[in-house]
């Protein structure tokens, strides 16, 4: 297979929390977790799966935030005649994915499953791009370093089932794990290619016709870029590969049969009222893996440099104003200057979100989308972050936080000898159970 030709340009009303609920999901959490953690122990230097499900659960009080945000109504009809209906308007969030960065597959964070899937689809990235991947370029080789490489992936965090079952929902246990297709990307030439063009619009001229000039040229003759394009999506559509993972869900079937009960045990101590938003991911589902998105994410093909966030300081950032001392999300490759390696994990952790919850962004992944049939969606408000690895954390936080005159900055005594970090993602739903047509909520 030929390798792709390398294009890269130069880049110079009032909500009201329901009473009883943070216990409740206390006793819920403490259940779950020496239930989980029984399962297998998790060794020093990595997580394991039945560790990401019972870390999940013990952060729950602290990130779910429950909340009822007003009622939904719902036309019913018969033959005959018709009535309304109304079911309770809620929001919380749900642990969706676990966002893991790492230098070398064989030291992925996630020990089980996350080490299968990274070196398993490493040799598939090489046969895409044509060249040997290797072990994402190192990290930070000394504390004065400033750039740094890393993979990452995206997997359905299976504690994410817990809000399925309590919304009555089944969740059936995949053997397999498919590598995500094309379907994304080919939306990119006519959906998202025009909306960038929209993006630059907005950008002063003189900005446009200087620093940006290459991703200009490439937006106004694009027939090379889409060609490559063409190309690699050929590359992708033969490999059809899936990964077995039998063996990593056998060790948390029982946890996930705790969590049916406890989910019945949850709504029958609120009469059938705990009303939960199913989550976008799906069960062990491979959103993103960037070995197989080598093409794009190490830049052979630089599609991410088209967006004018790449180039105009202070758009698309992590956190906020000038003094900021994270890093940008765009463009959204494995490369980032940043010299604390924690920081450096949660800006990409960040690139990946960014990546996974909108459509026909020019990445090979699967969209997290929330299931549209029992429950009618209103958006969120974003997503919260928890530590799973290499210190388990029992809250949530959202990244950016303005540390530059502080002593101390976000990450300190949170770094991994091997460079590799898991992230949990909680994401923000909204939702109501459908009742028949929706025809309006208050607020």
């Amino acid at each position: 297979m030929n390798p792709v030709p390398s294009t890269r340009p130069t880049r110079q009303t009032r909500t009201k929390r329901r009473p009883g609920r943070r216990a409740l999901l206390s006793s819920v959490a403490a259940a779950v977790t020496s239930m989980t953690l029984a399962l297998a122990p998790a060794p020093a230097n990595a997580i394991t799966t039945p560790g990401v499900v019972g870390y999940t659960a013990a952060a729950a009080p602290s990130c779910v935030s429950y909340m009822v945000e007003g009622v939904c109504f719902f036309l019913r009809c018969k033959l005959t005649f018709c009535w309304i209906e109304t079911s309770i308007k809620i929001s919380h969030y749900v642990p969706d994915v676990v966002v893991s960065t790492y230098n070398d597959p064989l030291m992925h964070p996630w020990a089980d499953l996350g080490t299968l899937v990274a070196t398993t689809l490493t040799a598939a990235g090489s046969s895409i791009i044509g060249r040997t991947l290797d072990s994402s370029a190192g990290g930070l080789d000394t504390p004065s370093a400033m750039t740094n490489y890393k993979s990452a992936d995206a997997i359905g965090n299976p504690a994410g089932a817990l809000a399925a079952m309590v919304a009555g929902g089944s969740v059936s246990m995949p053997t397999t794990l498919t590598i995500p297709s094309v379907t994304e990307l080919a939306k990119f030439p006519t959906q998202e290619l025009p909306n960038i063009g929209r993006q630059w619009a907005s950008v002063p001229k003189d900005i446009a016709n200087t620093v940006a000039s290459d991703a200009k040229k490439m937006l106004e003759a694009p027939a090379q870029m889409l060609e490559s394009l063409q190309t690699i999506m050929k590359s992708i559509q033969g490999l059809g590969q899936v990964i077995k993972i039998a063996e990593t869900v056998q060790q948390i079937q029982g946890g996930l049969e705790g969590f049916q009960q406890l989910g019945s045990m949850v709504s029958g101590a609120t009469g059938g009222s705990m009303l939960f938003c199913p989550g976008g991911a799906t069960l062990f589902g491979l959103h993103i893996q960037t070995e197989i998105d080598a093409p794009f994410w190490r830049g052979v093909l630089p599609l991410e440099m088209l967006y004018p966030q790449s180039w105009v300081p202070g758009l698309g950032e992590v956190g906020s104003g000038y003094t900021q001392t994270w890093g940008p999300t765009y463009p959204r490759t494995g490369e980032i200057i940043q010299s604390h390696p924690v920081k450096a994990s949660a800006v990409l952790a960040e690139r990946i979100a960014s990546i996974i919850y909108k459509s026909a962004q020019p990445h090979i992944y699967t969209k997290v989308e929330p299931p549209s049939g029992s429950h009618v969606y209103f958006g969120g408000r974003g997503h919260q972050w928890q530590m799973l690895h290499p210190r388990p954390a029992s809250s949530c936080l959202t990244f950016g936080g303005n540390d530059s005159l502080s002593l101390t900055t976000f990450g300190d005594g949170q770094t991994d000898p091997a460079d590799g970090y898991a992230w949990n993602l909680w994401q923000h739903y909204i939702c109501c159970q459908r009742r028949g047509i929706f025809l309006f909520s208050v607020p």
